[in-house]
């Protein structure tokens, strides 16, 4: 059994190695021989509507609302749409309270989820451009001017932002999270030289309304891969506007990061499978090559580490030092993981810090990819660090 053991460990090993730094190497060497086109200044600037999706998020509303209020943007060409999910808290009082300013509250009867909160978010603005945001994202006082100004250019579709988390005091999992996204902002930076971002952070990105095709909503989908794509699949441009600058505060415990994870991974297969199918009829090469290179190894990427482990044992009881060494490296970073999360302190130190979040990454997409094939994602989602709130009665 062991002569398959070694072509299945190189062959796991390999695909882990192109997902994480092949593919950006090859989207470096491919945007040096794409010409530098920059963007023209705006003639003029168009309507803007800020989407803001809310469940329970009255720790939060007020202060997003006051900053999307400090906006530099215009006032009479911005407004803000808050789409609460049938909230159980203060959030629909909250928003209501900012009426007189211009801004407006839609509540949906009950609970339906993101998606649908979007739709009807849409649906309603008046803007030509639609800028989606979550409700803890604060946004640089010239984010928005940033980010429209790139629709000057008459081929840009959608335009994603810059994210920058702040880590809490007492923070575990928030700065390997960090590390994280900042790694996809280097992926998502070599994307847009190609005009081609594949998907952007949910907490700032910008559409034409006009693009806008109301999304499925009788199977979760993560929007903020499924709308770029979308656009991109009509043969726009999708790209990254790094001076569009917002922040938002990571998830710092280690079972609510593991949790939301498994919950955008498992949707992150249905949005890729929609749109491969998409991009195979009629064939969009480059599109299917990023979809398969960014999105498909990274959600079946459980496959690989365990195929890693599996194989790296049974080569190791051969007695092949190289083997021992590398399945002992396994073991000993599952190990450094369990302990992480077991002894969160741990994590002040980046070793323990690294070692769990890669543990978590890969028993997420185990979790992600069982939740998926039994059907089991929901449309509904939690605000980050939230409590279960006291329900209220809605006479609305």
């Amino acid at each position: 059994m062991t002569h398959t053991a070694e072509p299945i460990f190189w062959a796991c090993f390999g695909l882990l190695l192109y997902a994480y730094f092949g593919y950006p190497t090859l989207l470096f060497l491919l945007g040096e021989f794409r010409k530098d086109e920059s963007s023209p200044e705006p003639e003029a600037k168009p309507t803007v509507s800020l989407v803001i999706a809310a469940y329970n998020e009255e720790r939060v509303i007020g202060r997003k609302i006051e900053n999307g209020l400090a906006s530099d943007y215009p006032d009479e060409l911005l407004e803000i749409v808050v789409v609460s999910d049938a909230s159980a808290d203060g959030t629909d009082e909250i928003v209501e309270g900012y009426a007189c300013r211009g801004v407006r509250l839609l509540r949906q009867p009950r609970r339906m989820g993101k998606t649908a909160a979007l739709n009807a978010g849409v649906a309603a603005a008046r803007g030509e451009i639609v800028v989606f945001s979550d409700a803890d994202a604060m946004y640089e006082p010239e984010a928005l001017r940033m980010l429209v100004s790139r629709f000057a250019d008459p081929h840009v579709g959608v335009v994603g932002g810059q994210l920058r988390y702040r880590l809490p005091e007492g923070g575990t999992a928030g700065s390997q999270e960090g590390l994280y996204q900042r790694y996809e902002q280097v992926v998502r930076r070599l994307e847009s030289r190609l005009n081609s971002l594949l998907g952007t952070s949910g907490a700032m990105y910008a559409i034409r309304r006009g693009l806008f095709d109301p999304m499925v909503t009788h199977r979760p989908i993560v929007d903020d891969l499924a709308i770029p794509l979308d656009i991109l699949l009509k043969g726009w441009w999708a790209v990254l506007e790094p001076r569009a600058v917002c922040s938002t505060t990571v998830v710092t415990s280690l079972g609510s990061e593991f949790r939301r994870k498994v919950r955008i991974m498992a949707r992150a297969i249905t949005t890729v499978l929609r749109g491969l199918r998409r991009g195979l009829c009629p064939p969009r090469p480059l599109i299917v090559w990023q979809l398969v290179s960014h999105k498909v190894l990274r959600e079946i990427q459980a496959i690989f580490f365990v195929g890693m482990f599996i194989s790296g044992a049974l080569l190791a009881v051969r007695g092949e030092l190289l083997y021992v060494v590398l399945f002992a490296g396994q073991v000993l970073l599952y190990v450094a993981g369990l302990l992480g999360a077991a002894f969160p302190t741990l994590c002040r130190f980046k070793a323990f810090a690294l070692a769990s979040h890669i543990s978590m990454i890969v028993l997420a997409s185990i979790a992600a990819l069982f939740t998926w094939a039994a059907g089991r994602t929901r449309a509904t989602w939690e605000p980050r660090g939230a409590l279960a709130p006291v329900r209220r009665e809605k006479n609305k």
